[in-house]
């Protein structure tokens, strides 16, 4: 199904594309800036209000200047096309609020048109960013978005990871999964705390499928005094069965994620799955 792998890649590009904006939204520290170099091609082109930048050796430099800012990219639509088996294109708007060290203020609607390299068994990386401002708003209310930024991202991966198991296997899971996992799906609960565990869990709901893909739907997420996120989300897969048949299945899920900002990613504590 041409749909199934259309949303196959959507989820891979807004995995990236919602890494891009985490490292300006927090303190810089080596490690944020190396994870952010990781979602760039060697030869990058970056064209903004700032100017045109060419590669990412000198990344950090760029980036220094903004030190002391508080950032938030609130993202309000994304498109994803294939514009060959190589290459993605992503176009989004955002909107971007900014405080700077004096006290000044500004935000603006952005419109983001990228291009992203597709790899081998690895995430895809960006290989030009075109950023232009489309409007004003004169007031507004700051409000974080990192937490939404870095829930997103790992939602976008954990379902491209699962929907790809049979092609990709189990180690791409490591760096999302907490040491242990509570697991609830319709009041049966179970923990996982071995990579066992985890692939018959994994077989367990991809068994019996040909291809799929999932969809998120009414995404909620909050930030916790603990420092983890909760997130709720509904969830749609399409799928193939081994019979051929074209299915849709619909869960409502409730995560908690563990969140080291120095990971590429938010690791998953718990899974509460309601089937709808």
């Amino acid at each position: 199904m041409k749909e199934i792998k259309e949303i196959q890649y959507a989820n891979l590009a807004l995995t990236q594309y919602y890494r891009w904006y985490q490292v300006y939204e927090v303190p810089f520290t080596d490690a944020r800036i190396e994870n952010q170099k990781d979602i760039l091609d060697e030869d990058i082109v970056i064209d903004s209000l700032s100017g045109v930048s060419k590669g990412k050796t000198d990344f950090k430099e760029r980036i220094s200047i903004f030190e002391g800012w508080k950032n938030a990219h609130h993202v309000q639509s994304t498109q994803v096309k294939m514009l060959s088996d190589e290459k993605l294109s992503l176009e989004a708007d955002i909107i971007y609020q900014n405080i700077r060290p004096d006290a000044s203020r500004i935000s603006y609607t952005i419109h983001y048109s990228t291009e992203l390299k597709l790899r081998n068994h690895d995430l895809p990386v960006f290989t030009k960013v075109n950023i232009a401002p489309t409007g004003e708003i004169k007031e507004f209310e700051f409000k974080e978005a990192y937490t939404d930024n870095r829930s997103k991202s790992f939602m976008h991966y954990w379902l491209h990871c699962i929907d790809t198991y049979n092609e990709n296997g189990i180690d791409r899971f490591k760096e999302l999964l907490a040491y242990e996992i509570t697991v609830d799906v319709e009041g049966e609960k179970f923990i996982i705390n071995s990579q066992d565990q985890l692939k018959t869990w994994i077989l367990s709901i991809t068994s019996g499928i040909k291809t799929g893909a999932h969809q998120p739907k009414n995404f909620v997420c909050k930030s916790n005094e603990d420092g983890t996120i909760s997130v709720s989300v509904d969830l749609e897969r399409l799928y193939v069965s081994k019979e051929d048949k074209n299915l849709i299945e619909k869960t409502h899920q409730e995560w908690v994620l563990e969140n080291n900002m120095d990971e590429r990613f938010a690791r998953i504590r718990s899974i509460k799955i309601t089937r709808i």
